[in-house]
């Protein structure tokens, strides 16, 4: 019997801005910067479960299924690189 490894959960470091500004809320509470709308700008990757909560700390956690990992996450962290790069005003 063989067991494969079929994801890996991953974090990476937010800035205090970068974590501020993903934890911003509306005035009814909800959510300036929803996870679904960073799921939009990853598909079709297959990256899931992401969280930037207050009580995961300055880090951005996601999940990376299939077949080529690696691959799926070099993909993944250029799209967070580009979309974190944009809350702090800057261009990638």
């Amino acid at each position: 019997m063989n067991a494969e490894v079929v994801s890996v959960r991953y974090r990476i470091p937010l800035t205090e801005g970068q974590a501020q500004k993903l934890r911003r809320t509306w005035p009814n509470g909800d959510p300036f910067y929803p996870y679904e709308k960073m799921e939009r700008y990853l598909e079709p990757l297959l990256v899931e479960d992401l969280n930037w909560h207050h009580y995961s700390g300055n880090y951005l956690y996601f999940t990376v299924y299939g077949d080529d990992i690696e691959a799926t996450l070099a993909d993944a962290m250029k799209v967070f690189e580009t979309r974190l790069a944009m809350l702090e005003g800057k261009k990638s």
